[in-house]
């Protein structure tokens, strides 16, 4: 049977749910507040990481333009075109060393209609990665551009977690925070074209990833 409003409501002005909140409360404060140092990464440059991934071959490396440098914030990028046997993908990633500052890695599902596309579906899938004991969370989100339709997946990362969700991320970083005293996040996404089908491109897509997840993880967290 649904659970009423009135029952919802009393559980959240409850005892449990007070709990939660003060935790979370107490969790902020403590890293925002606490005066111990924070552990701020200085990995090597991203445009250092390697051109050829197993069977993926960098084709062009694309520079991000100022506006786009000043709207993300971001400590450093990487945008790139690969080809691989079935075709071409898109690589862009976006590092960020540290968010008590208050810069956090932007969603694309906001910069990409902001760009002009067009969303059409949305979804999670579950991606096996070599060397990770569990699949990894990723987006999975069609866009389409005039008569140009595209597959965009994405995920966000931090040196100790994987996630899909935006969200999600942020209680990671409050326990990153209070645990290891970082605050240091990535967000990776690949863009495949659908040419032949949503299948294809997905697998394209996952396949890439598969390939380029380790290097990229020892490139920015060795």
């Amino acid at each position: 049977m649904p659970e009423s409003p009135s029952s919802r409501l009393r559980f959240l002005l409850g005892g449990p749910a007070r709990l939660v909140t003060l935790i979370l409360v107490v969790e902020i404060a403590l890293f925002y507040v606490a005066p111990t140092a924070e552990h701020v990464p200085n990995p090597p440059p991203l445009g250092t990481f390697e051109h050829d991934i197993g069977s993926w071959r960098m084709v062009r490396e694309m520079e991000v333009d100022a506006d786009t440098q000043t709207f993300l914030k971001a400590d450093d990028t990487l945008s790139r075109a690969y080809v691989g046997p079935d075709g071409i993908v898109t690589l862009f990633v976006a590092f960020f060393k540290s968010q008590r500052g208050g810069v956090t890695p932007h969603s694309p599902k906001i910069c990409l209609p902001g760009a002009g596309w067009t969303p059409e579906q949305s979804g999670i899938i579950s991606v096996n990665v070599p060397g990770e004991r569990s699949a990894i969370p990723v987006n999975r989100y069609i866009v389409r551009h005039g008569a140009e339709r595209s597959l965009v997946l994405y995920w966000y990362a931090t040196a100790h977690h994987v996630m899909a969700d935006e969200y999600i991320s942020k209680l990671y970083l409050m326990y990153e925070g209070l645990r290891y005293r970082r605050s240091d996040e990535a967000v990776f996404r690949v863009i495949v074209p659908i040419v032949r089908g949503e299948s294809t491109a997905e697998k394209q897509g996952v396949e890439f990833i598969q390939s380029l997840y380790q290097p990229l993880r020892r490139q920015i967290w060795a």
